[in-house]
């Protein structure tokens, strides 16, 4: 069943190889975690060390107490777009910028996810890059609270005058809703 589970799935998500190790292993041709099992704990142990090739059996035995889900791996969900020509026109870019949101919801909303903070990540013209965000109270994803949240930190914070190379947005704070959402646009107009 574990086996299953594992079929197919990234390194990075489990919980403990960060991206150091992620690196070394992918240097060997070792990309998801079932290869990793394939690749046996001894011969894993001359490549890691055997602390880790001996860990990461367990692991995929399911032989620990550390609890192993994509989600608890995954901090955020994000998409940018990086123009190919520096762009003045700012409502243009805010096209971009809310087309960015409604794709990061839905693939929220295809993983089973929520969030509360909303980030938006504006590069100029030089590689000057700004991020600014804002959390809600409730983990959501709605696509009219957070392209509301996305429009307003970007009206906000856009330096005119300045023209745009990267627009990007990002979920944060993720979480796995329990209970039916709670409508917020109320909060955010109340701004």
């Amino acid at each position: 069943e574990l086996g299953e589970f594992f079929e197919g799935r990234d390194i990075r998500e489990v919980p403990g190889i960060g991206k150091k190790r992620a690196t070394q292993l992918y240097e060997w041709g070792i990309s998801t975690i079932d290869e990793l099992h394939t690749y046996g704990e001894l011969s894993l142990s001359r490549i890691t060390g055997e602390r880790f090739a001996a860990w990461i059996t367990r692991v995929y035995e399911g032989r620990t107490s550390s609890e192993i889900s994509p989600l608890r791996s995954r901090k955020s969900i994000g998409k940018e777009t990086t123009f190919n020509y520096d762009r003045d026109n700012y409502q243009e870019v805010l096209e971009n910028l809310l087309s960015i949101v409604r794709r990061v919801m839905k693939s929220a909303r295809e993983i089973g996810v929520s969030g509360r903070l909303a980030e938006v990540k504006i590069r100029y013209t030089g590689f000057e890059t700004h991020t600014h965000g804002r959390s809600i109270p409730v983990a959501m994803n709605d696509d009219e609270v957070f392209t509301s949240l996305a429009e307003k930190l970007f009206a906000n914070n856009v330096q005119t005058g300045k023209k745009i190379r990267l627009i990007g947005f990002r979920l944060g704070q993720l979480d796995t809703p329990t209970t039916k959402q709670t409508r917020l646009l109320s909060l955010i107009e109340e701004e």
